[in-house]
């Protein structure tokens, strides 16, 4: 009884070390923090966050943030779909492109190279309702994204890849950046396939910039 009881004990100490170091791990592939707020036409307000992304894989990664947000809604729809790629390039030291897909399940993405850390200075968010005093968001990091039957890349019309270190101070917002833009054939959403590497969320408090 002892031995099992030693052997039960070690394998919980072990999966709670290991729960702990997913969860590091996954925080430290992000870090988001609200910037400002700015008022637009009622239920509408515009969130501005300073961003920080990670990725320590071997190979480039997909990073996946939301571009729309809706109180008790996820913020990744999986039904939705999209029809209109955006692409921003903002100034800055280094190189980021952003591509901001438009439609019910829109998203903004980002691919960085095998061990990049990318500073974003103002990425705007549109928030959808009454802004709480914490928020919950949601950001994926993906091995390949696929558009319809096409690769996400495709779709940029240029290399969307981002510089392995990058520090952006433009806010990327409006379209005094923006390089080009996408558009089904047909104006009709598509749907999108994500290969998940992780899935997490991040706690971001807004209680000292509410309204």
């Amino acid at each position: 009884m002892n031995h099992l009881f030693r052997s039960l004990l070690v394998a919980t100490i072990l999966g709670s070390f290991c729960l702990n170091c997913l969860s590091q791990a996954s925080q430290s592939s992000a870090e988001i923090k609200i910037r400002e707020m700015h008022f637009q036409k009622p239920p509408l307000m515009e969130l501005v966050f300073d961003v920080v992304l990670r990725n320590d894989r071997g190979q480039p990664r997909w990073f996946l943030l939301p571009s729309h947000l809706y109180p008790e809604k996820p913020a990744f729809q999986r039904n939705g779909g999209v029809d209109t790629l955006e692409v921003f390039a903002p100034r800055g030291k280094g190189r980021v492109v952003i591509g901001r897909f438009l439609g019910t399940g829109g998203f903004q993405a980002l691919l960085l190279p095998a061990h990049a850390e990318i500073h974003l200075r103002g990425l705007p968010v549109e928030y959808w309702g009454d802004v709480p005093e914490n928020l919950q968001l949601e950001v994926i990091v993906a091995k390949r994204l696929t558009i319809g039957s096409e690769p996400a890349r495709s779709w940029f019309q240029t290399n969307p890849i981002c510089g392995r270190k990058a520090d952006i101070t433009e806010t990327i917002s409006g379209r005094t950046r923006m390089l080009r833009s996408h558009h089904t054939r047909d104006n009709k959403e598509v749907p999108t396939q994500i290969d998940e590497d992780q899935r997490f969320e991040i706690q971001v408090s807004l209680k000292d910039n509410r309204p």
